[in-house]
């Protein structure tokens, strides 16, 4: 039975809590009546990260290396990655809380890669705790809005 490292999966659940409050507690969620649909969004954005992490690297570096075979496909993608770098400039406090939340997930993607998890279980693994810490900051933040 191979052992989890729990330091670095804690680590993720408790970013992932702090992103689900932060989702739970934004101020789009007190100008309308879409919470649902913003805590959707944020669960898609959680899975989003967990299924970049665990894809298998020669799948990434096929879809890069056919997208770059073109001089032109070369150039839209410079000129998009300018536009990214102007835009992460700008907003760099919500790219900071997007850093953490990848830092996290990539720290314990390594320690289940190096326990010798597979990536369907290493997804797994990360899918629930990332899930689980996202829901119990979501649920903490409703709690704590209740009860003041």
């Amino acid at each position: 039975m191979k052992k989890l490292p729990w330091h670095s999966l804690l680590l993720l659940l408790f970013t992932d809590s702090i992103f689900g409050w932060l989702i739970a507690a934004s101020e789009l969620l007190l100008e309308s009546d879409k919470d649902l649909f913003l805590w959707l969004l944020g669960a898609g954005y959680v899975m989003l990260i967990v299924l970049a992490l665990t894809a298998p690297l020669t799948m990434i570096q096929t879809v890069y290396s056919t997208w770059l075979k073109s001089d032109t496909r070369a150039l839209l993608s410079i000129i998009f990655s300018a536009f990214l770098a102007v835009i992460l400039i700008r907003w760099i406090q919500l790219f900071i809380r997007i850093l953490v939340l990848l830092s996290a997930g990539a720290l314990a993607r390594i320690d289940l890669q190096v326990a010798g998890y597979t990536p369907l279980q290493a997804f797994k693994i990360l899918a629930v705790f990332s899930l689980t810490g996202y829901g119990l900051g979501i649920i903490a933040h409703q709690l704590v809005r209740v009860i003041f």
